[in-house]
């Protein structure tokens, strides 16, 4: 990008800074497609893309994408191109850090915000066991990431409210 970012020891010469990427995030046996929380401490760039993070099976058919765009928080829960939960929290400011938590199991969805749980949606399908293989810092296809991640985190088994209050608290 046009700013400074992290230290690049290149002893006099000019270096860039390739982006950040992950690889071997997991498989069908990391993620529990029927339950489970995606939590992420970030801030997003002030630029306006959207800023994409998701578990996915490869594709933008069966995923958790978690994204930032302008000024507020959405997370969709897609099982077989068809959308299960759609939940969204204006924020204030999205270029500090947040702590957003994403709940789901059959039928209960939530997100919690800095503590508070913004939005649930209490009916929709899960995806079969073992479909969820991937993490990844774009929307399961192409739109990437641009910001900063101080903690991203995976449950296995859907939280309580009150776990998911203490793990989003600043």
């Amino acid at each position: 990008l046009p700013y400074t970012t992290s230290y690049i020891p290149t002893n006099g010469a000019i270096a860039t800074r390739l982006a950040d990427s992950v690889t071997g995030a997991g498989d069908a046996t990391t993620f529990n497609s029927t339950e489970g929380v995606l939590y992420v401490e970030m801030a997003a760039e002030n630029i306006t893309t959207f800023k994409n993070i998701s578990i996915n099976n490869g594709s933008v058919t069966n995923r958790i994408n978690l994204y930032i765009y302008s000024s507020s928080i959405v997370v969709n829960f897609d099982v077989g191109g068809v959308n299960q939960a759609s939940l969204s929290y204006s924020i204030p400011n999205v270029t500090v850090f947040n702590k957003f938590a994403f709940s789901y199991k059959l039928n209960e969805f939530k997100l919690f915000v800095n503590g508070v749980q913004r939005a649930i949606d209490t009916s929709g399908a899960v995806p079969t066991a073992g479909t969820f293989n991937k993490l990844s810092f774009n929307d399961g296809a192409l739109s990437k990431f641009y910001g900063k991640v101080k903690d991203l985190r995976t449950y296995n088994t859907a939280l309580t409210d009150a776990e998911l209050t203490e793990l989003t608290t600043i």
